[in-house]
């Protein structure tokens, strides 16, 4: 009996990683997001408005679990361009689209699940993406910390609202919370703000999972082009979890640290 893999895949490095560490892997590239395939692969193309077509597909290619990586924006649905199984799908699909991104994950998951096919994390397919309690950098000073633990109460109140993976203070200032539009649309923000608003501080970024979170569908990310964009935006650091986190090119991310003077705290007890 085969054990495929499928690499439904977003943009980013994550879906090129995991598939170096399965090259038998199906991957697949869904219209409208901007992914270039790698190399040796057997690809596949699908579309938000035929799944049916993709499950066909899967199936032909003996393909058993399914893995979510990278990032993808919301997609526009036309009613008029589904298949049969994806028009099947879209009142509940509908029903979630006004709510947090975790609820339309998970009934993506379901979804999957449904039609036999079992939805893993990147991190129970591929090794080295997971890091361990450690601070790489410089040392947090008493400013870092006291901002870092103030942006992790933030998170803490937001919980039940599925909005939030990341937020940055300094000297005890809210600069900006993650929404839909993602890190990197935080960060670039953060990086226009007034200099005076910051009270003397460089501010820290903190980005974790949400408390409940499907971790196989969003698991956050941290590589090299986050730790570009926190210097960019003049911070002092970045603080994530020891567990629930994936941090990609690990000896870049730990050169670029050292580079702009940050600290990145990878924290033990998250409670």
């Amino acid at each position: 009996m085969t054990d495929r893999l499928a690499i439904i895949a977003g943009t980013g490095d994550l879906p090129h990683q995991i598939a170096a560490a399965n090259p038998d892997a199906l991957f697949v590239t869904i219209k409208g997001v901007e992914v270039a395939a790698p190399d040796a692969v057997e690809l596949a193309e699908a579309s938000y408005e035929k799944l049916g077509a993709l499950f066909k597909t899967m199936r032909a290619g003996d393909v058993t679990r399914v893995v979510f990586a990278g990032k993808v924006d919301r997609p526009k649905l036309n009613p008029l361009r589904m298949d049969r199984v994806t028009l099947g799908l879209f009142p509940r699909v509908k029903a979630v689209l006004g709510k947090g991104d975790d609820a339309l994950l998970r009934l993506v998951a379901e979804v999957f699940e449904e039609q036999g096919f079992e939805v893993v994390s990147a991190t129970d397919v591929t090794d080295g993406l997971t890091i361990e309690a450690t601070t790489i950098g410089r040392q947090p000073d008493a400013q870092d910390c006291a901002d870092r633990d103030r942006a992790w109460s933030i998170l803490d109140a937001l919980a039940g609202e599925d909005v939030a993976q990341g937020v940055v203070v300094a000297g005890g200032q809210c600069l900006g919370i993650e929404t839909i539009q993602g890190t990197d649309a935080l960060l670039r923000f953060v990086a226009a703000t007034p200099a005076h608003l910051k009270q003397g501080a460089r501010g820290v970024f903190v980005k974790r999972p949400k408390p409940g979170q499907d971790a196989r569908m969003d698991i956050p990310t941290i590589g090299p082009d986050t730790v570009r964009a926190v210097a960019e935006a003049g911070l002092g650091g970045i603080a994530v979890p020891a567990t629930g986190i994936i941090v990609l090119d690990r000896p870049e991310v730990e050169r670029l640290v050292a580079a702009h003077d940050l600290f990145f705290d990878i924290l033990e007890d998250t409670s």
